[in-house]
This record gives structure tokens, sequence and C-alpha cells, in this order.
């Protein structure tokens, strides 16, 4: 179902997400370089999407618990962000983003899969294709 609303935007690579326990609330995160890639909410089942301005190119989206006092899930991307190549999160529904890795720490590959803890805020999980899996926890920030 989303293979065929995701060609509408006519993009080449893209990977999505439906926020857990919502049917209508999407993520996409891909596209083909110089049009379409970046990250893409939708709220209405696929029906519309809108690119997130702030996203300048994105891999790969997944969740995590929200932050304290938080409802939405906290957003985890492997992405293009202000410039900067890295492993973001947003606790505020992509509105901003926190580069949760460094230069030194790029384990390769990571574009192919990033989920945070249903469980543990702060967690997340990255796939370094073919190095195995990295997890993490919030330090700060």
């Amino acid at each position: 179902m989303i293979e065929r609303r995701v060609e509408t935007l006519t993009v080449s690579t893209r990977r999505g997400e439906r926020r857990p326990r919502s049917a209508s609330d999407l993520w996409l995160a891909g596209g083909a370089s110089g049009s379409t890639y970046g990250l893409w909410h939708s709220t209405d089942s696929g029906a519309t999407f809108t690119k997130l301005s702030n996203v300048q190119e994105a891999d790969n989206v997944g969740f995590g618990k929200a932050a304290t006092g938080k409802t939405y899930p906290a957003l985890y991307v492997i992405a293009k962000v202000g410039g900067v190549r890295g492993v973001f999160r947003s606790d505020d529904s992509g509105a901003t983003w926190v580069r949760i890795n460094d230069d030194a720490h790029q384990w390769g590959n990571i574009g192919a899969a990033i989920t945070g803890d249903p469980r543990v805020y702060g967690r997340v999980s990255v796939g370094t294709n073919g190095r195995g899996v990295i997890y993490g926890d919030r330090t700060g920030g």
C-alpha cells in the first residue's frame, strides 16, 4: 500500500514507517537526488506528503519511546540536517533535530536500518550493513 502512494512522489529509493498505533501517520525517507530526496510526512494515510524543509537528505527513519512529557514518539533519522550528515533524534515531530553521533562514529554504510527502543527513551539501534548492529543510549541533549 505504501509503495503505490510513494510512486506518486517519483522516488527511486524509499524507506517508510508508520507511527505505532496510528494508521494515518506515515513517514518516508529517501528519494531521488536533487528533487525528492529528503524526509516526508503524511497525516492522511499517504494521500498527501509534506517534505520537511529542515532535512536536506534522509536515508531512513524510525521511532522510539517518547520523551518525558511528550506523547509523540521520538523520531530517529540517518540524514543530512543543517548541512551535516549523521544520526539525529527529534522529540517534536521533526521540528528540531539533535545530532546523536559524531564524525568519529559513522560506522560504514548505516543507511539501511535505524529504530528507537519502544521502552527506553533515547536508546537507538543502527544497522551497519555487515558490521553488526550498534546501539546507544542518550547521555545528554
